[in-house]
């Protein structure tokens, strides 16, 4: 009855020491937060972005003629 005791309490002390996968996680955390800082930041220079684009706009369709 102790050994099988034991045994169990072995198993359970091995699967919580277990650090598999924690790499994977703290990765994705990584990209997550990286992610959510880039859409932060266009958002935040949306309209610098968008008149940048149409004054590029305004100058190839000058310099095409039309």
């Amino acid at each position: 009855m102790i050994t099988q005791l034991s045994y169990y309490v072995l198993i359970l002390k091995s699967y919580f020491a277990e650090e598999e996968g924690q790499d994977l996680i703290e990765y994705a955390l990584i990209a997550g937060l990286l992610a959510l800082a880039a859409v932060a930041g266009l958002l935040a220079m949306s309209g610098t972005l968008e008149t940048m684009w149409n004054n590029l706009s305004s100058a190839l369709g000058a310099a095409a003629g039309g």
